[in-house]
């Protein structure tokens, strides 16, 4: 990520972002710990056992929005997966196109982003949620879903993390999505601007700002 966005990016091994409230955050894919080679070897061998290869490639398309990081990571994957006997066509389409052909399910494999509506893990779990419509993938999973409600009714936060980290790993290991990236936001605060606080969310009320004149430099006229 660091050479494709350049924005910092870390690479996501879970669905649910680092330093969400309340959440142990322990969830992962089960293959983190192999080296890239490893990876690459286990793939080769999966795709080995379904009657893939070299002299037998699997074929088939990747949709995408037109806006440049999604271009650009598009390409990479496209190189990514040559390596494992996948060819993918990028079809390009307009945001509104696009997250329309998600809605319909009209794709074969596509790529799609969520920003959390409140510092929570449920605000991202839910859109694996078997009636979700913003489960693009139409991911069906009773465990899942049971654990996701019972969560809904556990007061205990503690608990309630516990229940959500659960249904998260069940989520990875049935691998329903396959996360890429987490995103991030870079701000220019100067020195002298206080009440700036540094969150998950990147929200700071402008009510809560305020100048600090003994620190602010003298501008000239």
């Amino acid at each position: 990520m660091t050479k494709i966005v350049r924005l910092g990016e870390r690479p996501a091994y879970s669905f649910v972002p680092p330093g969400t409230a309340n959440y142990p955050a322990t969830a992962s894919f089960d293959f983190r710990a192999l080296s890239y080679p490893q990876r690459l070897e286990r793939a080769r061998h999966l795709m080995a056992a379904m009657g893939y290869g070299p002299n037998n490639r699997f074929r088939t398309t990747y949709d995408t929005s037109t806006a440049p990081d999604s271009k650009r990571s598009a390409a990479v994957l496209q190189a990514m997966l040559k390596q494992i006997y996948i060819d993918i066509d990028i079809v390009n389409s307009d945001v509104q196109i696009y997250y329309k052909k998600l809605q319909e399910g009209d794709f074969d494999i596509s790529g799609a982003a969520w920003i959390g509506d409140f510092n929570d893990a449920g605000t991202f779990l839910d859109l694996l949620q078997s009636s979700s419509g913003n489960n693009y993938g139409k991911y069906n999973s009773p465990r899942f879903d049971a654990l996701l409600a019972k969560s809904y009714q556990t007061l205990d936060l503690k608990t309630r993390g516990l229940l959500l980290n659960q249904a998260e790993q069940i989520a990875l290991d049935d691998y329903a999505v396959l996360p890429v990236r987490f995103s991030v936001t870079q701000d220019i605060v100067e020195p002298y601007v206080k009440g700036w606080t540094a969150n998950i969310r990147n929200v700071n009320r402008s009510r809560w700002l305020w100048i600090d004149p003994h620190t602010r430099p003298e501008r000239g006229d």
